[in-house]
């Protein structure tokens, strides 16, 4: 069984970079969005689009091949208090990530793309209260996505309270 739990751990770890990887830069395309309004709808669309078609469905996938290193790999699951707690952080942040998250990125990419084209109106100082509104949640949703991946991450490099593999 050793061969198949090198196959879980590596496509697991492969899976986990390409899925999650890419939204540590979130951050940085909504502040160039910010900076650059003229360009906020497509670099908003170019998150909700790594959000869909990369993180979520990968998302999907990490889980399973986690099943397949319990497996392959003799955990207790039950007696790896870190492995449980990682568990249901993920659980927490995949729903999360799908029922708000998900539906407050869209909101903003539909919002985004309704503005009618040319200079913002006479007096305006920002951007719409709506869409302002719609910013601030993803970025807070983003926040805590992000701690809970890092905390999962934390989790599962320093496992602790076990002593399978090095300690």
């Amino acid at each position: 069984m050793p061969g198949w739990f090198i196959f879980f751990l590596t496509t697991h770890i492969l899976a986990v970079i390409v899925a999650f990887g890419p939204t540590f830069a979130f951050p940085l395309i909504g502040g160039m969005a910010g900076k650059h309004p003229q360009h906020s709808a497509i670099l908003t669309e170019v998150i909700d689009t790594i959000e869909r078609r990369m993180t979520i469905p990968l998302a999907v996938v990490v889980p399973f091949l986690g099943l397949g290193l319990i497996y392959t790999g003799h955990f207790s699951l039950w007696k790896s208090e870190w492995l449980v707690i990682s568990i249901v952080l993920y659980i927490v942040a995949f729903s999360f990530a799908i029922f708000v998250q998900n539906r407050n990125s869209a909101a903003l990419v539909r919002a985004l793309r309704d503005i009618p084209p040319g200079p913002p109106p006479p007096g305006a100082t920002g951007p719409p209260p709506q869409i302002a509104a719609l910013v601030n949640k993803t970025r807070i949703g983003g926040i805590f996505l992000t701690v809970l991946v890092v905390a999962i991450a934390i989790l599962m490099v320093w496992r602790p309270g076990n002593c399978q593999g090095p300690c």
